[in-house]
C-alpha cells in the first residue's frame, strides 16, 4: 500500500486562516502538522480553519494534534473551524467523541 503524499498549505486572508491538509495524517506525518498549526493556534486570534477535503487516512497520532490544538485555542479564547470533513475521518471524531468539542462546518 502506498501512503499518499502528505501536506499544509497555509493560506492567509483578512477572514482568517485556512491550513489544506493533503494525504494521510499518521505518526509519521502528525508532526508536520503540529509544526504548522500549533505556533498559529497559540497567537493567531483571527479564526483558524482546516480544510480536510483532501484528507484520505487519519490516525489516533493525528487526532491527538486536533485534541491539542482545541486546548491551546481554547487557553486564548480562539476558534478552530474545521471544513469539507471527509465522512470517513468525521467518523473517527464522532467515535473518539471529540465532535463533540469541535466546530465542523
Amino acid at each position: 500500500m502506498n501512503q499518499l503524499p502528505f501536506a499544509v498549505e497555509v493560506v492567509e486572508n483578512d477572514n482568517g486562516i485556512c491550513l489544506y491538509i493533503t494525504g494521510d495524517l499518521d505518526l509519521a506525518t502528525a508532526p508536520q502538522l503540529r509544526e504548522a498549526l500549533f505556533p498559529l493556534a497559540e497567537k493567531e486570534k483571527k479564526a483558524i480553519k482546516v480544510n480536510l477535503k483532501d484528507l484520505h487516512y487519519m490516525d489516533s497520532t493525528g487526532l491527538g494534534v486536533f485534541i491539542a490544538t482545541l486546548k491551546l485555542r481554547k487557553s486564548i479564547n480562539g476558534e478552530l473551524l474545521l471544513e469539507d470533513v471527509p465522512e470517513k475521518i468525521q467518523r473517527i471524531f464522532q467515535i473518539s467523541g471529540v465532535d463533540q468539542y469541535l466546530t465542523i462546518v
